[in-house]
């Protein structure tokens, strides 16, 4: 005679784990890790909370098998990079990197938003296996320019890392034309010639002296608190005690946890504005204009790292209705430089222009946000010849895309 708990093992599916997995990734990059339920995964797989608990012990583990099994499918597309390892094979070996990026669309997010919620030892794993991959490339492109300085050849591994992962989901193009672009981008990265001007971009000074105004101390202290906890994590009375002020306060300067995100995207979000109407305003020709443009959002960006990061990290926690016009802001920023591209490339398609586009942007806030790779002499310079590179690269030969 079956028992109920005979037909319950009768009905599980062997993939179970793995449905687990798939919704929890969706969930976490929709929601963000803080928003969401054991109860909301277990929903959207069909079971129990309980039975959730099976495989899972707590959401910090799922989160955790969420992103090892990203990352371990990203890794694993390319061949372990020893002495021997032949770097004219690197133009393929990045191509098939990136359709491995193109199966998972959330991985990116995950791993930029998310992975400061695991434990400090396993998002320690996770780093040093993203930075062995970096080490890795680095080697190989100092093999294919063995002429080029050390910082030059981490920040060309860092920005493939970063081409790799751009992607957003977007379905405008097939997936082999967007892996065509992509590792067509990524080796674009690594193969550039564009050298320094003499008047290259300097790195930012340290800052030495900060403003005396509550208010901007705030907006400071919240910027890297959000950076650092993320804005679920993050209190007002932690926020306080940071600025040496007792929580009630902080009300003087700002309505709520919600008003201070809004006032850290919105600023940055201008300033990138300013920075593109200077940027038109002194040059003398198309690729100028698009030069000067890539160039002052890589100055902006390294000297508000923690401003950018809070604004590419924790904007989906704004209500819909600033979340949306800062939405459509970037769109318009992302416009400016589609616009000037295609002068400078009339030869590619809006769509393919659009993409690169949303490459380098990418690119450039990802790798500026790399604190090991930034803190190099020479490093702002090198990612405006990078990212550059990478709008303009070249298209190869035998792949059309249109």
């Amino acid at each position: 005679m079956s028992t109920a708990g005979d037909a319950d093992r009768v009905r599980r599916p062997r993939d179970r784990r793995r449905q687990i997995s798939v919704n929890a990734r969706e969930l976490f990059a929709e929601r963000g890790f803080h928003s969401v339920r054991m109860s909301d995964i277990a929903e959207a797989t069909g079971i129990t909370p309980r039975a959730l608990y099976r495989h899972y012990t707590n959401k910090q583990a799922l989160l955790l098998h969420v992103l090892f099994e990203a990352q371990d499918a990203f890794l694993g597309a390319l061949p372990e990079i020893t002495e021997d390892y032949d770097p004219a094979s690197l133009s393929e070996d990045l191509c098939v990197m990136a359709r491995a990026s193109l199966v998972d669309p959330h991985m990116a997010r995950l791993w930029k938003r998310e992975a400061r919620h695991i434990g400090p030892e396993d998002s320690r794993e996770l780093r040093i296996r993203l930075n062995s991959l970096a080490s890795g490339l680095a080697h190989v492109i100092g093999l294919r320019h063995p002429e080029l300085a050390p910082v030059e050849k981490s920040v060309r591994a860092w920005a493939v890392i970063a081409v790799l992962n751009s992607h957003n989901g977007s379905k405008s193009m097939d997936t082999e034309q967007t892996a065509g672009i992509l590792g067509a981008s990524a080796l674009a990265a690594v193969d550039h010639n564009l050298v320094a001007a003499p008047d290259g971009i300097p790195d930012p000074p340290p800052a030495t002296r900060s403003s005396a105004s509550r208010r901007e101390q705030l907006i400071n202290i919240a910027a890297m608190t959000f950076r650092r906890q993320g804005f679920d994590g993050a209190s007002v009375d932690g926020i306080a005690a940071e600025a040496g002020m007792a929580g009630p306060a902080i009300y003087r300067y700002f309505d709520s946890k919600t008003a201070m995100l809004a006032t850290i995207a919105n600023r940055f979000t201008e300033w990138v504005s300013l920075e593109t109407v200077r940027g038109l305003g002194t040059a003398s020709s198309d690729e100028e204009a698009l030069t000067n443009m890539v160039s002052g959002y890589v100055r902006l960006a390294a000297e508000a790292e923690n401003l950018l990061a809070v604004t590419v990290t924790e904007a989906h926690h704004l209500p819909e209705d600033l979340a949306e016009r800062l939405a459509r802001s970037r769109a318009e920023h992302l416009q400016d430089w589609a616009h000037w591209l295609r002068k400078v490339c009339p030869e590619r398609s809006d769509t393919v222009n659009q993409l690169i586009v949303h490459t380098a942007r990418v690119l450039i806030d990802d790798t500026v946000r790399t604190r090991r790779v930034m803190h190099q002499a020479g490093a702002v310079d090198s990612l405006v010849r990078v990212a550059t590179a990478v709008m303009r690269y070249t298209q190869p030969r035998g792949r059309t895309v249109k």
